[in-house]
């Protein structure tokens, strides 16, 4: 039978007591695969089985640090409080070379080793490290044993120290397998438990919470934060975060981006839709973490989902808002009642005792552009607070002036009616304030909107109060016409023209603006004088009157007012034939 040896500290025992232990150990990990217990049961084994006085089971991170994982009774404070990096060490050493270390004698002097004052180093003499390797050869951690007395070690020693590594270090493999294994599960539960609350959310008030109080323990995060994107603008608004205290209220997106103004890692996520950035999610570690490839691939995947539930949401809102803009600007047109109105506007956040003005829009002529598509979306980042609703023939809005002066707004409007809106006509009103009053600056905007269309006679912008006297003659126009004998001596002629693709409501026109002298008037229009003269003789038949007799003043006031009347649409449909006729007559000959 082989001579067994014990020493004053540090034993090995001889082969009936090796494999003793060895089965022990064998039967231990396998009754677990709870790491910790597998852990806490290798140190005690150990300790017994080889009589050191100190036992410590380091194990590699993400990052390949040596982390305490489990050590002897008196030093398990400090347990995933001490860590080495990569190659540090002696444990770094033989992690990095893959091979045991025997230290028989003073071992703190050795040039490989790090002295921890919390281990009390500088009292043991041996040392044996022993690297865990998985099936594959991976490295997993290190077994470090420690003896108070100098020893020296046999081969037996060596043989019964790597067997039993090999034995730990498959149970702590297959420990961290399980263990990962029902992390990963934990994580997707509870990912698909956050997908199905931001799938059902409605509302950004409910879906922001949701995102920010979930993800937060999921990734361990010291804070979570949601910015959204504030319209036509560089600036990000807080609208959730987990702490209710952390973050700014509000930041530039770059700074944000850059992770300017954190002690601490940072994952940066933009909420991006369809191509579109929305805002930005931002999760913040505790200093000296790092965020895994997965925790960040977990922090994308949740941005994404919560990006598109955020555009979704917007589109709704967006849709929900058009409609009810559009119910409030018929309610104000259509005279409702002050309150109804007033209540409308308080859904919608428009404060009406706020100086605005009132628009229309229309394109001129057969204008293919979307002009109301770029004014919709331009007007809110020139005017902020602006109410916007367009259809396929107008635009109208209620812009807000921020004092009662119209100049400015005029102004801004022709530089964005160059870059926007170039083919449309764009009427705007004077200064309003209170239900009344904005029903008011609906009429003369759309007098506005005719003045262009008639007086100006192309796309321009055209304030209320820069009609001059024609805000009289559209204040006048815009009532249903009574009986009038020079209107209804020239509404024939109207009819005239649209049935023989003539021109003489142009002709007379142009006669009365030439004071009744032919020559100027034939040079005008391009015609002999003797073609006037019949024309002229033409018109008078039609309509019954006679052109020398008749004021001119009056005969040149009542064609304008047939213009008016059909630009804003308060003649019947009996009395001209065609209503776009006078206008776009007009047009062409601008």
């Amino acid at each position: 039978m082989p001579e067994e040896r014990v020493t004053s500290d540090l034993r090995i025992t001889r082969p009936t007591a090796d494999r003793r232990f060895l089965q022990e150990i064998i039967r231990t990990v396998s009754s677990t695969l709870e790491l910790d217990r597998v852990l806490g049961a290798i140190v005690d084994l150990l300790t017994e089985a080889t009589g050191c006085h100190a036992c410590y089971v380091f194990l590699a991170d993400a990052e390949a640090q040596m982390v305490l994982r489990a050590c002897s009774a008196q030093y398990a404070r400090f347990v995933g409080q001490i860590s080495m990096a990569p190659g540090e060490g002696l444990a770094g050493w033989v992690a990095r070379h893959r091979e045991p270390v025997f230290i028989t004698q003073d071992a703190a002097s050795d040039p490989r080793m790090r002295v921890f004052e919390e281990f009390e180093e500088e009292k043991y003499q041996s040392l044996v490290s022993v690297p865990l390797l998985t099936r594959a050869g991976a490295v997993l951690g290190v077994v470090a044993l420690h003896a108070e007395a100098p020893h020296e070690y046999s081969s037996d020693d060596a043989q019964f120290l790597l067997t039993s590594a090999s034995l730990v270090a498959g149970a702590i493999e297959n420990a961290q397998l399980h263990q990962d294994t029902a992390r990963r599960v934990s994580v997707l539960e509870r990912l698909f438990a956050l997908a199905t609350a931001i799938a059902g959310a409605d509302r950004l008030e409910t879906l922001l919470p949701e995102v920010v109080g979930r993800l937060h323990p999921l990734l361990g995060a010291r804070s979570c934060e949601v910015y959204l994107l504030e319209p036509d603008s560089e600036r990000l608004r807080l609208r959730s975060a987990v702490p209710a205290t952390t973050g700014r209220p509000i930041i530039g997106l770059m700074d944000a981006v850059r992770g300017e103004g954190t002690d601490g890692p940072v994952v940066n996520l933009p909420l991006v839709a369809s191509g579109e950035v929305l805002g930005l999610l931002l999760v913040r570690g505790e200093p000296g973490r790092r965020f895994t490839v997965e925790e960040r691939d977990v922090a994308s995947t949740i941005a994404a989902q919560t990006a598109v539930a955020v555009k979704k949401i917007q589109l709704v809102e967006r849709l929900s808002e058009r409609n009810l803009t559009k119910d409030f600007f018929d309610d104000i047109e259509g005279g409702a009642a002050v309150g109804v109105v007033e209540g409308r506007a308080r859904r919608l956040r428009c404060d009406l005792s706020v100086p605005r003005v009132a628009l229309l829009a229309a394109p001129v002529g057969a204008d293919g552009s979307d002009w109301a598509g770029s004014l919709e979306q331009s007007l809110p980042g020139t005017f902020r607070g602006a109410l916007v609703e367009r259809s396929e023939t107008h635009l109208r809005a209620l812009l807000p002036c921020g004092r009662p002066a119209d100049g400015d707004v005029v102004d801004r409007l022709r530089t964005l009616h160059r870059s926007a809106a170039p083919g449309a006509a764009i009427g705007v009103s004077s200064v309003a304030r209170g239900a009344v009053a904005c029903a008011n600056a609906f009429v003369e905007a759309r007098q506005a909107l005719a003045g262009a269309q008639v007086v100006h006679r192309k796309a321009v912008v055209v304030a209320y109060e820069g009609l001059g006297p024609y805000k009289y003659l559209l204040r006048l126009a815009s009532e249903p016409a009574g009986r009038d004998r020079h209107r209804d001596a020239l509404r024939p002629l109207v009819a005239y023209d649209v049935d023989h693709r003539s021109q003489l409501f142009r002709t007379l026109e142009e006669y009365l603006a030439q004071r009744g002298r032919v020559a100027p008037t034939a040079a005008s229009l391009y015609v002999h004088p003797n073609t006037l003269r019949q024309r002229l003789a033409r018109i008078e038949t039609i309509t019954g009157l006679d052109l020398t007799a008749e004021d001119s003043l009056t005969l040149e006031m009542a064609m304008k007012l047939l213009v008016l009347e059909e630009a804003l649409g308060t003649t019947s449909e009996a009395s001209v034939p065609s209503r776009s006729h006078l206008v776009v007559r007009r047009d062409e000959q601008a």
